[in-house]
């Protein structure tokens, strides 16, 4: 059954529209960098000329800044005053999240910018030269040396903080009840496991992901978990696709998983996940659907998601799938962040 299309916008949201060019995304982070932000949030309104002097930029330089930045609604000035406004004051209480987009659109631009014909028209080309499909490398995610960690360190940080945002988007909308157990498969470094637990106290979780991945889990999670939420997190490393699984639970997730792979593998995937599936547990699929571009076009923070084109697929798949498995109430459900995702929960059969 598909339900109603979820139009509910979190507030998290709003880092995107300071975003929206990659100029805007600059002069953010120089305002940052400069220290400017900082000053204007602790220290109020001031004088243009004061606030050029505190950030050590000449004349032309800040003035070129800041009118960057009020173009931008970043600040606004009165009387030769300049002031953070009060939307982006709010954005400020996302400042992780503002830095992560900022980031990752970076990360990805370069690619973007020298391969995009490559991108629409040759997606085998474009992963060949691609600097961020070698960034995102799972052969070095099985050996735990310090160079690997090093590497996979580069992207876990970035969809780290991406699904702390975004699982509130999931566990708002879907209510664990009276489970007790969760795997995550593919579940990074846990942050999705951290969020249920916090959530659900009585909750467990397992965390499924290759050894280099876990290995970082683990720091993540003894830093960011509260003792208690830490004392129910446990990692498994192994490769999901082909080695041993972790024992059954009530819930297993797969999070931001299934675009990786082929349709094959999908299906593979999700017939070894079952297998871990309770009688009456349930399997929790949520997922970027298409892109698809609105009148006020692509903002520069959607960047990350343009190098995934071809991999973002409509539910229909996974829908078939589920229901060939013999899994029964099966729901999807859109929900809107930055952009259209789906979140399907599918019960196996007692």
């Amino acid at each position: 059954m598909t339900a109603p299309r979820d139009t509910h916008l979190y507030e998290f949201l709003c880092v995107d529209d300071f975003l929206r060019t990659e100029l805007d995304a600059r002069a953010i982070r120089s305002a940052f960098e400069t220290g400017l932000i900082d000053v204007l949030l602790s220290e109020g309104a001031q004088p243009e000329a004061a606030l050029a002097a505190k950030t050590r930029m000449d004349t032309v330089g800040f003035r070129l800044l800041a009118s960057l930045l009020k173009g931008n609604g970043v600040v606004w000035s009165e009387r030769d005053r300049l002031a953070l406004t009060p939307a982006f004051r709010r954005a400020l209480e996302f400042r992780d999240l503002l830095d992560t987009r900022i980031d990752f659109a970076d990360l990805v631009w370069p690619d973007i910018h020298a391969l995009f014909t490559p991108l629409l028209c040759d997606l085998p080309q474009f992963m060949a030269r691609s600097k961020v499909f070698d960034l995102f490398r799972y052969d070095r995610c099985m050996n735990v040396t310090p160079e690997n960690l090093a590497a996979t360190q580069a992207w876990v940080r970035l969809t780290t903080c991406l699904t702390k945002y975004e699982s509130a988007a999931v566990f708002d909308a879907v209510e664990l009840g009276l489970a007790q157990t969760l795997v995550d498969i593919g579940g990074n470094s846990g942050e999705f496991a951290r969020q249920a637990c916090r959530r659900h106290r009585g909750l467990a979780a397992t965390v499924v992901d290759l050894p280099v991945v876990c290995a970082l889990g683990q720091r993540h999670i003894a830093a960011a978990a509260a003792p208690e939420e830490a004392a129910r997190i446990k990692f498994f490393p192994t490769d999901f696709r082909s080695d041993p699984l972790p024992g059954a639970a009530d819930v297993v997730s797969l999070k931001s998983v299934l675009h990786d792979w082929p349709d094959a593998d999908v299906r593979h995937m999700l017939a070894r996940a079952q297998t871990i599936v309770r009688p009456g547990g349930r399997l929790l699929i949520f997922e970027r659907g298409p892109i698809e571009i609105a009148s006020g076009g692509l903002p520069y923070s959607m960047a990350p998601n343009l190098v995934f084109l071809k991999f973002l697929r409509p539910p229909e798949l996974y829908l078939k799938t589920l229901a060939e498995l013999g899994f029964r109430a099966i729901e999807c459900r859109r929900i809107e962040l930055e952009m259209g995702f789906h979140l399907i929960v599918a019960e196996r059969p007692a």
